[in-house]
């Protein structure tokens, strides 16, 4: 149960690093390119192999955060749906 709890936590974990992401990208618009190396290594690679498979590119508009946020939302919906008891406890840890 610790191993599914700890990928819970892992997949929050990266859910923040794609808003940081999406955030720090905004600020292109006020002609600042703030993108710390650590982020892209963990961000790029996840994106890139989101891009390889669905085409998530609309003119200027880049999707891809958009996809990977609805794809860990998925995965995680799918671990508490077989794994009932795990929903439990990551409530009591958040409480």
């Amino acid at each position: 149960m610790t191993i599914l709890l700890t990928i819970i936590i892992f997949l929050e974990i990266i859910q923040y690093i794609v808003f940081a992401d999406v955030i720090l990208s905004w600020l292109t618009v006020f002609w600042l390119k703030l993108r710390p190396k650590f982020l892209a290594y963990i961000i790029d690679p996840l994106y890139e192999n989101i891009k390889k498979i669905i085409p998530t590119t609309i003119w200027p508009i880049d999707f891809t955060p958009i996809v990977v946020i609805l794809i860990l939302a998925f995965v995680r919906w799918i671990l508490f749906l077989l794994f009932p008891e795990l929903k439990i406890e990551v409530i009591q840890l958040l409480n």
